[in-house]
């Protein structure tokens, strides 16, 4: 069996998110839309991926699947924009028959294809002669046509996450003397995690995981559901309201809700977040605030492009996506459906505007300013060397061509 997951045409509408990465390296709950994929899959599955040229090289560095190189043949075509929970890949997706496309208005989710080598566009219009089968509603699969939509079906893919987590780390044990639990059976913790006394787990809303090497220190309270990633510090006395996933070597305090860290992010002091999208090496200042909630209750719109054209979320929570290598000052404020590009710096009182560009300076009193792209990538070095990452000669590559292309503000 041969799968391809490929990135479709409208990538740009899920920015900042995919700015640096493959719309299937999305990281909804634990697992990217990918790596999901690839635990559902039988075994002997090939797996092949499709993505922008600009990203071909990083993808290579990241994955170790063939990409934009396959040979012609039957595929089981997936949307890599797409997350699929284990019911509906199972009773769905596998069961495609031949020439047949499961669709969603105009998006292409899945399809069970021939395939000329090396094809690149997959649009339901390069299939004429397929049967087309429309999505039902309700059916476990979740598009990510905005970027809104990766905060918008949050809990529900953690809960189906934390499902395929337990089943893989059953052997691991709740250890008794390293925290309170309600509802223990549904908290699994790593033989090699620290849980200091007095930190309360409450699971009688979800399951939580605490995967190996994470810290978890006194007078931390964790309601599930909640995955604590690898070598993640939770410090003392942080409230934490799932659905919650931090991804590996994040560290945080104050009270979070409804959030996932993509990984090697911080926010490491008081303050609220809520409902967002932390993507990697995103430095929180202490006191930073997102407010996920309008004062009327009435529902968010929100923007991802520096057009003024504002879109329906259809969400009533929503806080901020915040791209990478973002970073806040103290006591930054952050309004409701706020999108917030790569390499931005905010700093400053009041609330800054709802969308801030890729490479902006935004400083309280100030013009926007752009950021200088030898500074942003040296200051990046030096973030992902702490966490012991490498930036890549095609990870630059990639972050100055991202830049080339959002030189609309003066240069700081």
């Amino acid at each position: 069996m041969k799968i391809l997951v490929f990135e479709d045409s409208k990538c740009k509408n899920l920015s900042p998110v995919t700015l640096l990465r493959a719309s299937f390296d999305i990281k909804p709950g634990i697992y990217s839309n990918l790596e999901k994929i690839t635990k559902l899959l039988p075994a002997d599955t090939e797996v092949f991926l499709s993505t922008r040229k600009s990203l071909e090289t990083l993808t290579k560095e990241r994955q170790n699947y063939n990409v934009n190189n396959f040979p012609a043949g039957d595929y089981l075509l997936l949307n890599g924009k797409i997350n699929f929970s284990r019911k509906s890949f199972n009773d769905i997706i596998l069961k495609l028959k031949e020439n047949t496309l499961l669709v969603s208005g105009e998006t292409l989710i899945a399809g069970n294809v021939k395939l000329k080598e090396n094809s690149n566009t997959f649009g339901i219009n390069d299939f004429k002669d397929c049967e087309k089968i429309e999505l039902e509603q309700n059916s476990g699969i979740y598009i990510f046509e905005y970027t809104w939509d990766i905060v918008k079906y949050t809990k529900e893919i953690l809960t189906d996450d934390l499902k395929i987590y337990f089943n893989e780390h059953i052997t691991e044990v709740f250890a008794e003397n390293s925290g309170k639990a309600n509802s223990s059976d549904n908290v699994l913790i790593s033989q090699s995690a620290k849980v200091f006394p007095n930190v309360v787990f409450d699971a009688s809303s979800g399951d939580i995981a605490v995967d190996e090497n994470a810290v978890i220190e006194p007078f931390t309270f964790i309601k599930g559901p909640a995955y604590i990633g690898k070598t993640v510090l939770i410090k003392s006395g942080t409230k934490i309201y799932g659905p919650c996933s931090f991804g590996i070597h994040s560290r945080v305090s104050g009270e979070i809700s409804g959030t996932v860290f993509h990984g090697y992010s911080n926010k490491q002091h008081d303050g609220f977040i809520g409902n967002s999208y932390v993507c990697e090496f995103v430095n929180l200042g202490a006191d930073t605030v997102t407010s996920n909630l309008k004062n009327n209750y009435s529902k968010i719109k929100a923007r991802f492009s520096a057009d003024e054209r504002q879109y329906h979320t259809n969400m009533q929570f929503f806080g901020t996506v915040f791209g990478d290598h973002t970073k806040t000052g103290i006591n930054t404020m952050l309004n409701t459906g706020s999108i917030i590009g790569i390499f931005a710096i905010i700093a400053g009182g009041g609330f800054p505007d709802k969308f801030i560009d890729s490479f902006t300076w935004y400083i309280s009193g100030k013009l926007p300013a752009k950021y200088k792209i030898a500074e942003a990538l040296e200051t990046a070095k030096v973030v992902m060397s702490r966490r012991d990452v490498e930036l890549t000669p095609a990870y630059e590559k990639l972050v100055r061509e991202v830049y080339e292309s959002f030189l609309t503000i003066s240069i700081v």
